[in-house]
């Protein structure tokens, strides 16, 4: 059976291969305020631009592969030296109360983390580039799908399901609609709801048979709708119950090796999120520790009996043993603006 402790490397084993691209390097660079605000407006553009492109496609506007790489390159750029930004901005779920078009900001979500992975992985920049790219467009099938049916707030029967499942064959006749459009762009389009057992859909391919950036955005994917709201779910699904759920999939759905370097690097706690100890004291995550993400650095703000601290403490849970994280804390609750 597929645990968490299993996919998680522990100290001391052997380091991962050497990277096109430094983790390191990614991870350096601290945001300054201005920066923020740089990269905050990069997500929103991206957003609005991949509405526009969306729109020109389903109005039978041909368009140029040229214009969507444009839409990623500085997401690409920023991200491999502010990756913990553009992730906390992907965990902002206060961008993406509104469920009525949530397809623009998950593209470019499922980009994001999909960087994250190629990153991981050790990509170049023109890899990432590429990567990015496909993944921005690998739902473009749904726009073929009725409001309706995607915005309806209950689970869908098999009848009701059905055309959905047939989005990824859609994707592929909008993608003529692009032009110089790579083969690794059909490839996410069409593939990325397969499963490596052949259980998925459209064609139940297996194993080597689907391509490796499909395998990528496949598991990206689930992760940002499981931690995101959506019409037929009240509220979403905490990020931690979220990596739990795709590892029950992990033997049958996932790419074992993808799925176990994902979590090697994956933010579990987010900048800005909130968390209980074990000791109970309350605070926010203000960043990460790469390689071992698990266990972040954290200000506390509430004691143990809920006493706010006059002054907060800092702690790096990768240097204090004997603490550890035991739940993290919705913010839909009410417990953000307090603290």
């Amino acid at each position: 059976m597929v645990t968490l402790s299993g996919l998680m490397k522990k100290n001391g084993e052997k380091e991962p291969p050497e990277k096109k691209i430094s983790i390191a390097e990614a991870v350096q660079a601290k945001p300054d305020q201005d920066s923020l605000q740089e990269i905050e407006e990069i997500y929103e553009s991206a957003i609005l631009h991949t509405k526009q492109i969306m729109d020109d496609i389903l109005g039978g506007k041909a368009i140029e592969w040229g214009e969507i790489v444009q839409i990623v390159k500085d997401i690409v750029d920023k991200f491999i030296i502010k990756d913990e930004v553009f992730l906390s901005l992907v965990n902002n779920h206060a961008r993406h109360e509104s469920v009525s078009d949530y397809l623009y900001a998950h593209s470019v979500n499922v980009s994001i983390l999909a960087i994250n992975l190629g990153l991981a992985l050790g990509y170049s920049k023109s890899e990432l580039t590429d990567l990015c790219a496909c993944s921005l467009i690998h739902d473009i099938g749904m726009l073929k799908i009725s409001r309706e049916l995607i915005n309806k707030p209950s689970k869908l029967s098999e009848e009701e399901f059905a055309p959905i499942k047939l989005h990824p064959v859609y994707g592929l006749a909008f993608l003529l609609k692009i032009k110089d459009a790579p083969k690794t762009a059909s490839e996410v389009i069409f593939e990325h709801h397969e499963k490596v057992d052949g259980t998925g859909y459209p064609e139940g391919k297996k194993g080597d048979e689907i391509s490796k950036f499909a395998k990528i955005v496949a598991i990206v994917d689930v992760f940002e709708a499981l931690t995101h709201p959506r019409p037929y779910r009240d509220g979403r699904i905490m990020l931690f119950d979220a990596v739990k759920m795709v590892i029950q999939e992990a033997e049958i759905g996932f790419d074992y090796k993808l799925l176990k370097t994902l979590l090697n690097y994956f933010t579990f706690y987010p900048i800005n999120s909130l968390v209980v100890l074990n000791n109970n004291e309350i605070g926010r995550v203000i960043d990460v520790n790469t390689f071992i993400p698990m266990r972040p650095i954290v200000e506390i703000v509430l004691d143990a009996d809920g006493n706010r601290l006059k002054k907060p403490k800092k702690i790096d849970l990768t240097k204090s043993h004997l603490l550890y994280i035991k739940k993290a804390i919705i913010d839909e609750q009410g417990l953000r603006e307090p603290l």
